[in-house]
């Protein structure tokens, strides 16, 4: 069965008037692969690109990823991921709040993102386009964890100041062997700060996590100072002489301005 079959037998299953849910172009033209995905960055659709591809990206510094076969993803948010065909993290990531454009040439299909804000950018220079993958989906749904610890991370993220000045993240869910670090940055001395996120009153036993997390940061990362941070609306007694203890530290972080920053990305999104 096509996808396009597919997609023709369940269209019933969407509200009247509405989009086909995905619109598969496959093998198409420089040209035409351009229109397509930028038309679905106009319009604030995410989308998926199969094809090979280079990529350059500048945060801190300057890094490239060699020519590949690789999956991109640009979600309506203006983050754009670059998987490569094992693990389930990207190789590569914009963050959100992204503006985005696109040029063809005679052999080549170019994506550019960057943010004002973080000063982050990415080029992905395509040399085959295989696909491109237009999605019309409608998801509204938030799981009381999105609506929380979720939307305290995006936050951080677009906005570290939420934590502490000069902060830049550089990793989000960051796999070790004791669990996954929420996020990874670097503060104003270049120190590592591994950032465990609690949408309620943090305890003793997420400060134990984060014990080991920074314990097995520091053991593979001997050069470089390492830093704990706990972020949450407030920690109990019993979590605070832990912290005290372990040499970490503990941020308030107030749920109402995660929410704000939630809005502001959003209009800076809409006004793209």
């Amino acid at each position: 069965m096509t996808l396009s079959s597919l997609v023709a037998q369940n269209i019933t299953m969407y509200p009247p008037g509405r989009q086909e849910p995905v619109r598969y172009l496959s093998k198409p033209s420089y040209r035409d692969a351009a229109e397509l995905i930028m038309n679905c960055a106009s319009r604030k659709k995410p989308a998926v690109v199969l094809g090979s591809c280079e990529v350059r990206w500048k945060s801190r510094s300057s890094s490239y990823l060699g020519d590949g076969e690789r999956i991109v993803l640009m979600k309506e948010d203006g983050s754009v991921l670059v998987h490569q065909t094992w693990g389930y993290k990207p190789v590569v990531l914009q963050p959100p709040g992204s503006m985005i454009s696109v040029t063809s040439g005679p052999r080549s299909v170019s994506v550019s993102a960057w943010r004002k804000t973080g000063g982050e950018t990415m080029q992905i220079d395509f040399s085959r386009v295989y696909g491109v993958i237009e999605l019309n989906f409608w998801d509204e749904s938030l799981t009381e964890l999105d609506a929380t610890e979720v939307q305290m991370k995006e936050a951080a993220s677009y906005a570290p100041e939420l934590i502490e000045r000069d902060l830049r993240p550089i990793a989000q869910q960051l796999p070790i062997r004791s669990g996954f670090v929420d996020m990874l940055a670097l503060d104003s001395k270049d120190r590592l700060v591994a950032v465990a996120f609690k949408h309620i009153t943090a305890r003793s036993q997420d400060v134990n996590q984060l014990i080991a997390y920074v314990a097995r940061l520091r053991g593979n990362c001997r050069k470089r100072a390492v830093r704990g941070v706990l972020v949450a609306p407030g920690v109990n007694k019993v979590a605070k002489r832990l912290l005290k203890r372990g040499g970490l530290e503990f941020k308030s972080l107030e749920l109402g301005r995660c929410t704000n920053v939630h809005e502001r990305l959003k209009r800076t999104i809409q006004s793209i």
